[in-house]
């Protein structure tokens, strides 16, 4: 057997996998999928992936961004993973005048994009937030997505343990009435809306009336916010619990294509093979295969980004017992502390333990300091 393991960026998304060579599932039993509750977390040290591309432009006084014949921040005539490059970039940006997250929350962020369609709450926020960092071109752009929550004291006052829009911004309030976390659905070119929950989006909709369709192989449908969503349904997965004598199951939804869903009557994400009849999920090898809409789907996990993804089931978190695609048995551990020494910062690049000089890259340095309880570092500007 072997572990997988994926973790979320600033979403408290923490996916423990445990993948099996018997295609009919994890241990326990293989008709239903029943998870197994004998894995354990991967963990490990903390190193930069290879070396592709990078960009900076010191003119802009912006991290990272700009012209790569400048010298600026970002290059330093260093090569990096584009991925990795746009992270160190975000980070240094927040360091100035924002909240820094580490690396690895940045990272992470690519292994939980395909749960979207799962995500509920502040991990879909934290989600967005990320999608909307990762597309600002300059500094101000990437602080403008998450705004200090202090500001939103009165918009939470009356909705506690809820979420709420203050003008075109999502925010979160814990059971108190207190800003959680906010995002600035305007910095994303959205706006926000609240109809059983909040959200930011583009087109309003009616929600439990506007009806889902298909463009092409993605499915725009309404979801509680009263705004459209948009599924990418050849790499987005979904989750369906069902209650039987064994207790409650979980189970996953990975389709190939849009088109009627014949289990949710409507349009949704199905698969394109052999009729089935209940909701199923397999490992056939580093291949997800599920039940999606009344046909089987087979998700090949090992064409997927970032490479090196097999088939698993999820040990742990809000979508614990579900089968899904992951990364196969890393050598470190995303959820770890980060570390920054003499210049270098010690993380986990995905799977791999790495390390980054910021020196190197046009950086001034690096710090360390904390984020949701553990220990993150970034480049300085």
């Amino acid at each position: 057997m072997t572990s997988l393991h994926l973790r979320a960026s600033a979403t408290a998304l923490s996916f423990l996998l445990l993948a099996c060579g018997d295609p009919s599932g994890p241990p326990g039993d293989a008709s239903t999928g029943e998870p197994s509750t004998t894995a354990e977390p991967t963990t490990g040290a903390t190193t930069a992936g290879p070396p592709t591309t990078s960009s900076g432009d010191t003119s802009s006084g912006d991290p990272g961004a700009g012209d790569t014949s400048s010298g600026g921040p970002g290059t330093g005539g260093v090569d990096v993973d584009p991925r990795l490059a746009e992270c160190l970039r975000i980070n240094a940006c927040e360091a100035d005048g924002g909240a820094p997250i580490g690396l690895q929350a940045c990272l992470g962020h690519a292994l939980d994009a395909p749960w979207a369609w799962a995500t509920t709450g502040q991990a879909r926020l934290a989600l967005e937030a990320m999608d909307c960092k990762l597309a600002a071109s300059d500094c101000e752009g990437v602080r403008a997505c998450t705004p200090a929550v202090e500001q939103f004291a009165d918009a939470c006052a009356d909705h506690p343990f809820d979420d709420t829009c203050a003008g075109d911004t999502w925010v979160f309030c814990d059971e108190n009435g207190a800003p959680t976390a906010a995002m600035d659905c305007a910095a994303a070119g959205l706006g926000c809306n609240k109809e059983i929950w909040a959200g930011c989006g583009a087109d309003p909709c009616e929600f439990g009336v506007t009806e889902a369709t298909c463009d092409g192989d993605t499915l725009v449908e309404c979801d509680a916010s009263g705004l459209l969503r948009r599924i990418d349904c050849p790499t987005q997965s979904n989750i369906v619990f069902v209650n039987g004598m064994e207790g409650e199951m979980v189970y996953s939804i990975a389709g190939e294509v849009c088109g009627f869903d014949e289990m949710r009557g409507s349009n949704g994400c199905i698969g394109t093979g052999e009729a089935c009849g209940f909701f199923s999920q397999a490992c056939d090898g580093d291949v997800l295969e599920t039940c999606a809409g009344g046909r089987l789907s087979r998700r090949d996990c090992a064409t997927l980004e970032p490479a090196g993804q097999g088939c698993g089931f999820i040990q742990s978190g809000p979508f614990g017992g579900a089968a899904s695609c992951g990364l196969v048995a890393p050598a470190c551990d995303l959820a770890a502390d980060e570390a920054c020494d003499g210049g270098v910062i010690r993380f986990c690049d995905w799977d791999t333990p790495g390390e980054i000089d910021c020196g190197e890259l046009g950086y001034s340095g690096c710090q360390a300091g904390e984020h949701q309880g553990r220990t993150v570092a970034w480049c300085t500007p």
